[in-house]
C-alpha cells in the first residue's frame, strides 16, 4: 500500500506521523514545497519497514501533481489555505483515481466540492469531505448523538481553539477568507446569512481545562453537509470563538482591511497585497501570544425525541485541535485502505465513516478523552 500526504505543515506532519506509527503501508509518500521538514520529522519515524519518500512539489502544477498521485492507493490533502488549493487537489484525484481524504473547512469551497460528486462515482473513488476536528470529529460526534434518538430537530456544532496554536501561515489566510465575514446558518429549511463572530452569541460548557466561553457564528461547513445528511432538522448551526477573544475581533478587523483594500497596500517602502500582510501580521500576533494554553475543545449538541421524550445528547471533547485533524485525517486514509469504507463520490464524514470504528480509533490515540451527557427536556 502507497499513501500521498500532500502538505507537511503541523497538520501534515500529524497525519504522517499517524500513518507511520498506526498504518500499514510499505511506503508513505510526502509531497511537500519544503523537503526540510520531512527530514525534521524523520527522528519519530523509526522501528518500522514503512519507506518516508519526501517529493519536493508546488501541488499548482498540474502534471506534477498528476504523476504524485497516479501510483497510490489513497491520498490526504492537508495543503492550504483550502480556497486556493482544495477544488485542484480534487480534480487531480479524481483524473488519478485515487482515493482522497481533505481537512477542507471552508464552506464556499464545500459547495464546490459537493459539485464534484458525480465525477467521483465515474472515477470510483470515496472522496472524503472535511475530515478533521471541525470538521470531522464534530460531524462524526453529531451521526454519533443522532444515532441515540429516533428524530432529529436541531444539531449543534461549536469548537474553541487557541489563538496560541495557530499552525502554518496557511491557516492565517483561512482564518481571514473564510471567518472574518459574512457566515451561513440553517434554519426551517433554507441557509441564512449571519456575521462571523458577531452573531449568534451563546454561553456553552466545554471540557477542562477550557470551561464555559461564549461563542459565535463562523462560516464553517457543518451546516452545509449536516443539513444535507439530516434533512428533517430545522436548525443546524457552527458555532467558535479564540482564545483569548480578541483574536476574534483582530480575524474580524484584517479581514475587513482586505476587503475594503481590494487589492495591494503601502507597508514601509513597500507595495504588499492586502492579503498577505493580513495574514503575516494574525500570524506572528498569535505565535506571540505568551501563557495562553494550547488545548482547545469540541462540543456538539443534538436535539429530538427518543419515542415520545424530547431529548438532548451532548458530546464534547479537548485537546489540540490541530492534533486532532491530522490524526483524523490520516485514520480516515487508513479505513479506506482496510475496506472499511466503501461508498464513492463526495461525502461528508457523517455519511460515510462508521463512528464506532472512528471514535474508538482517536480515543486509542490518546488525542483527548471524550464526554456524554443526556437530558431530558420539558
Amino acid at each position: 500500500m502507497r499513501v500521498l500526504v500532500l502538505g507537511c505543515g503541523e497538520m501534515g506532519e500529524m497525519a504522517v506521523e499517524d500513518l507511520y506509527k498506526h498504518g500499514d503501508f510499505d511506503e508513505i509518500v510526502v509531497g511537500t514545497r519544503s523537503i526540510e521538514k520531512v527530514n525534521r520529522l524523520r527522528p519519530k519515524l523509526k522501528g518500522k519497514k514503512t519507506r518516508i519518500s519526501p517529493r519536493k512539489i508546488d501541488i499548482t502544477h498540474s502534471d506534477k501533481l498528476d504523476s504524485l498521485m497516479k501510483d497510490c492507493d489513497v491520498a490526504i490533502n492537508c495543503t492550504g489555505p483550502n480556497y486556493k488549493h482544495e477544488v485542484h487537489v480534487a480534480k487531480a484525484a479524481i483524473k488519478a483515481g485515487v482515493n482522497l481524504v481533505d481537512i477542507n473547512d471552508e464552506y464556499e469551497s464545500t459547495f464546490k466540492m459537493l459539485e464534484l460528486d458525480s465525477q467521483a462515482k465515474k472515477a470510483g473513488i470515496i472522496l472524503i469531505l472535511g475530515l478533521g476536528a471541525s470538521p470531522g470529529i464534530n460531524n462524526i460526534l453529531a451521526k454519533a448523538a443522532a444515532d441515540q434518538l429516533d428524530e432529529v430537530e436541531e444539531i449543534h456544532t461549536a469548537w474553541v481553539m487557541s489563538g496560541a496554536d495557530p499552525g502554518g501561515l496557511a491557516l492565517s489566510y483561512h482564518l481571514l477568507y473564510s471567518l472574518s465575514g459574512k457566515a451561513l446558518t440553517y434554519k426551517n429549511g433554507k441557509f441564512v446569512e449571519v456575521q462571523s463572530f458577531v452573531d449568534g452569541r451563546e454561553s456553552l460548557e466545554f471540557p477542562k481545562p477550557v470551561g464555559v466561553k461564549d461563542v459565535y457564528h463562523v462560516g464553517h461547513p457543518e451546516p452545509i453537509t449536516l443539513s444535507r445528511s439530516f434533512k428533517k432538522a430545522r436548525i443546524i448551526n457552527d458555532k467558535a470563538t479564540f482564545i483569548p477573544p480578541f483574536v476574534n475581533d483582530l480575524i474580524r478587523s484584517l479581514g475587513k482591511m482586505v476587503r475594503e483594500a481590494d487589492g495591494l497596500v503601502r507597508v514601509g517602502k513597500a507595495d504588499i497585497h492586502a492579503m498577505d500582510f493580513a495574514a503575516s501580521y494574525l500570524h506572528k500576533k498569535c505565535k506571540s501570544l505568551a501563557g495562553v494554553p494550547k488545548e482547545g475543545a469540541l462540543r456538539v449538541a443534538v436535539i429530538g425525541k427518543r419515542g415520545k421524550k424530547a431529548k438532548k445528547v451532548v458530546y464534547s471533547t479537548s485537546g489540540r485541535l490541530s492534533e486532532g485533524t491530522g490524526i483524523s485525517a490520516s485514520i480516515g486514509a487508513q479505513m479506506i485502505c482496510d475496506g472499511k469504507i466503501k461508498k464513492k463520490g463526495v461525502l461528508p464524514p457523517e455519511e460515510c465513516v462508521d463512528w464506532r470504528e472512528f471514535l474508538k480509533t482517536i480515543l486509542s490515540r490518546r488525542v483527548g478523552r471524550l464526554s456524554i451527557k443526556e437530558e431530558d427536556i420539558g
